[in-house]
């Protein structure tokens, strides 16, 4: 099962994966001297494991560095994104531990929905790679980042679990091809802007204790529409409910909405996924 994304074609991402495995091994090669970017060992979870990777130092001015928090599943388990749906739980960073580091912003790629007949969850399968950008405290010295990942495995049964690793990011590093493409994939299936005319929600408005959501999407074999309500709104998904002239209509149910709050100016995040992109969109109710 593939995930949404920003214009991936699966066969020149393959082809770049190959050139870049191969670049790499050259670079190893021709560079004994030079250590590589950091890649941690792989850490066992229950039925997954976990590692982090650095792709290289930065030539921005302050420093900030790519890198990612990497997790493999067995066969036929999924863990969730930021916002698990009706039933799981998100997935928890710590970065407390870290040397040289002022923050880190975790990316999260689109995820995909999934119905077991009870709950709708939103997911990735089989694999997942978070993103990060790391901004050092010290631009130009050596980082390390240690990362403990509180997260939920599923399948037919739902398990939570945890692992943790760090890696340590000289100055000197050789960038890491192999890490970079690995990132880069997963890269392009983070939401971007909305982009009007193409893909973006156009229109919002409440009716029968329920929001109905216009959303612009090109012709697809696959297109969908998450929502991340506001903090303490545990909501569920939005359905389809038409598509008229290149515009699908949801329908999210506010059955979950806390008794005591206003509707209008919440601000809600939508995810809208059509044809190989993704976006992310903010909107406030009016």
């Amino acid at each position: 099962m593939s995930f949404p994304g920003r214009r991936i074609n699966p066969t020149v991402g393959d082809l770049m994966t190959a050139i870049s495995l191969r670049l790499a091994l050259i670079a190893a090669f021709a560079l004994p001297g030079v250590a590589l970017a950091a890649r941690s060992d792989w850490v066992p979870a229950d039925v997954a494991k976990m590692r982090v990777l650095l792709t290289g130092p930065s030539d921005t001015a302050d420093g900030t560095v790519q890198g990612g928090v990497e997790i493999l599943l067995e066969p036929g388990w999924y863990t969730y994104w930021r916002n698990p749906g009706e039933a799981g739980v998100p997935p928890i960073f710590d970065f407390s531990g870290s040397t040289n580091v002022a923050k880190v912003d975790v990316l999260y790629p689109a995820p995909m929905r999934y119905d077991d007949g009870f709950s709708v969850s939103l997911v990735y399968h089989d694999e997942a790679l978070f993103p990060l950008v790391v901004t050092p405290e010290q631009p130009g010295e050596s980082v390390m980042l240690q990362v403990s990942l509180s997260f939920g495995v599923c399948k037919d049964v739902c398990i939570p679990t945890q692992a943790s690793a760090a890696v340590t990011l000289p100055p000197d590093a050789a960038r890491d091809a192999l890490a970079e493409a690995r990132l880069d994939s997963f890269l392009r299936r983070v939401p971007g802007a909305a982009e009007p005319e193409h893909l973006a929600v156009e229109d919002i408005f409440a009716e029968d204790n329920a929001l109905l959501i216009d959303v612009r999407m090109p012709d697809s074999s696959y297109s969908d529409l998450f929502a991340d309500p506001p903090v303490g709104w545990h909501l569920g998904q939005p359905s389809l409910v038409s598509r008229t002239d290149g515009v699908s209509r949801y329908r999210l149910s506010l059955a979950g909405k806390p008794q005591d709050a206003e509707l209008r100016g919440q601000v809600f995040r939508f995810v809208a996924v059509a044809g190989g992109d993704a976006i992310a969109q903010d909107v406030t109710i009016r």
